[in-house]
């Protein structure tokens, strides 16, 4: 009886064989991988920032400073009023007034026209629709400088050079890449809310005004902030259109900075810090919203 009570049970099972780690060295791996990564996007973002970094340390800066070898990354002394002479002392103020309120029409009247347009395309089916907004997208081809010398003489012939109307009229008629992206938006918003407004008794204008924009803040911010940084920097129309001194824009008050004020090259630098503010701040407050601008331009 004991022999039987002492004997092992054929259904037992053996004591398990040592597993290997294998978790924790997956886990070791995956810890080098993530360091790996944040490491070399740190270098490429240092790689990126180092431009930048340059400019400053140079816009801080007297004359002897800047052409010193080796090169000294904290200036010493540090020359802030670089930045208030360009301010005030050289009216730069007054290049950057006219950049911003150029700007600023330009966001505005390129929403309101290409947003116009894009809900054409995008809820009324006509004969040629496709073919229309192909060649509206071909556009997007042809370099403006290919109608420079036509546009030219309208515009001297009607007396427009060196005034903002050949800077102003063309973005009455919207953009095609603002066009598209507002056209692939609407293309996501339900049709129903459309059907929904004309029962409550809105027309075209109304339901485009009053239904369909205040739904469109995702692209209209991205169209906002792409036109904004466009304008701000263009620079071949103000040097073509504007010739006096007067309306000169941002990038112009640049080209021309070394001219009338001798070859100070920090305070060139500075100016051009300052000009980098509004499109950095600009993009820093909408960034969320130009990620999704990627998926805005999905074709549907």
């Amino acid at each position: 009886m004991q022999d039987v009570l002492d004997k092992p049970r054929g259904d037992a099972a053996p004591p398990a064989a040592p597993v290997a780690p294998r978790c924790r060295r997956k886990g070791v791996r995956s810890r080098w991988g993530l360091t790996g990564r944040i490491t070399a996007l740190s270098l490429f973002c240092l790689l990126l920032l180092f431009p930048f970094l340059w400019l400053v340390s140079q816009s801080l800066k007297d004359t002897n400073q800047y052409f010193a070898r080796p090169f000294q990354w904290i200036p010493d002394p540090v020359r802030w009023e670089n930045f208030t002479d360009v301010i005030f002392k050289y009216d730069f103020l007054h290049y950057i007034g006219n950049s911003l309120w150029l700007a600023v029409y330009a966001v505005v009247v390129n929403i309101l026209s290409s947003s116009f347009v894009a809900y054409g395309f995008s809820r009324f089916r006509f004969p040629g629709r496709n073919a229309l907004f192909m060649v509206v997208l071909a556009t997007m081809m042809l370099p403006g400088q290919v109608m420079t010398i036509s546009l030219y003489r309208v515009y001297r012939d009607i007396g427009w050079i060196d005034t903002f109307w050949p800077l102003l009229v063309p973005k009455l008629f919207g953009a095609a890449f603002e066009i598209f992206l507002f056209r692939q938006f609407f293309l996501s918003l339900p049709r129903e809310i459309d059907e929904a407004a004309r029962i409550d008794g809105c027309g075209t204008l109304r339901t485009w005004w009053h239904v369909i924009l205040p739904q469109s803040k995702p692209v209209i911010i991205v169209v906002a902030v792409f036109t904004f940084l466009g304008s701000w920097r263009e620079l071949f129309g103000p040097l073509i259109y504007l010739t006096g001194e007067e309306n000169r824009t941002l990038p112009l008050g640049l080209l021309y900075f070394t001219s009338p004020f001798g070859s100070s090259l920090p305070m060139l630098m500075a100016a051009i810090v300052i000009s980098l503010i509004p499109p950095i701040v600009l993009y820093a407050l909408g960034q969320k919203y130009i990620d999704k601008g990627v998926a805005i331009a999905e074709i549907k």
